[in-house]
């Protein structure tokens, strides 16, 4: 073997070092858990403790995860409940707000294990039958038209490590969009979120996960355009992992979370790497 051989060698050999740093590697976890509350409210008396949802999100050690119907700072819940998710996870968190609750809030919420640079929420279109200030148990024409609440998507963009000395930044994007409007809502929602989180342009790694409440039969309609500019990762009923751009991500594994009493969705998972 000539000395230039031997070189052309040793320098794809370092290619493919450099290459396999600069993968990004990150298990992502969705989850609408229903404000705490558990289907049998046994948690309302006792100001919603959340052990059993830290426990499960523990157990599966998520590096990113997208939490829906999350209440936290209510009469009700006693206490701030993202501060104290995220510290007894030892997670970076943000929230995105949906609507104010008598003197806290409701949305949804992003924690990541890795460092949260900079962040954006926008609340989707919406117009109560009663008028403004008014956010939820919408009806009549208005119901049809801007859905049953008012719904909201937040990005963040997450410093990931890639290797011991090198790191880079992902877009990680949460939503929850309407259940009960007219089937055109959550057309329209799903526009609005590709058109505020930039997906038609987007080229570093990008994820989007959520309750989106679209089932498989709506595919071809309601989630046609994400389709066409991302993957679905994992999904379970209404609930979604999707990853941008488009053949960009390789899925290593998924899983779904069986949630028991604890809320009337289960948690997904996705363990997925961007080339």
């Amino acid at each position: 073997m000539n000395i230039k051989r031997i070189l052309l060698i040793f320098c794809l050999f370092l290619l493919a070092l450099t290459c396999e740093a600069q993968k990004v590697q990150v298990k992502i976890m969705s989850w609408n858990i229903l404000s705490f509350q558990k289907e049998d409210n046994s948690g309302q008396n006792a100001g919603f403790p959340i052990d059993d949802f830290y426990n499960v999100i523990k157990n599966a050690d998520p590096d990113i995860v997208c939490l829906n119907e999350f209440e936290t700072g209510t009469s009700r819940m006693a206490k701030e409940k993202m501060s104290e998710l995220a510290s007894r996870l030892d997670m970076f968190g943000y929230f995105i707000k949906s609507y104010p609750k008598d003197i806290g809030y409701y949305g949804n919420v992003i924690l990541s294990k890795y460092p949260i640079i900079s962040s954006e929420s926008k609340l989707l279109t919406y117009k109560h039958y009663k008028g403004a200030g008014n956010y939820q148990f919408n009806d009549g024409d208005a119901l049809q038209t801007y859905g049953a609440d008012q719904r909201s998507v937040g990005a963040v963009e997450i410093i990931v490590p890639v290797s011991d000395n090198e790191s880079r930044v992902l877009t990680m994007i949460c939503t929850h969009l309407d259940h009960m409007g007219g089937p055109d809502v959550r057309l329209k929602q799903v526009k609005e979120i590709i058109e505020f989180a930039k997906l038609k342009e987007v080229k570093g790694p990008t994820l989007l996960a959520g309750d989106l409440n679209i089932v498989a039969s709506q595919w071809g309609t309601d989630l046609k355009e994400m389709d066409t500019l991302g993957d679905r990762q994992a999904f379970h009923w209404v609930d979604y992992i999707y990853s941008f751009p488009k053949g960009k991500w390789t899925l290593v594994s998924s899983n779904v979370i069986m949630a028991g009493n604890l809320s009337d969705h289960d948690a997904i998972t996705a363990l997925i790497t961007f080339e």
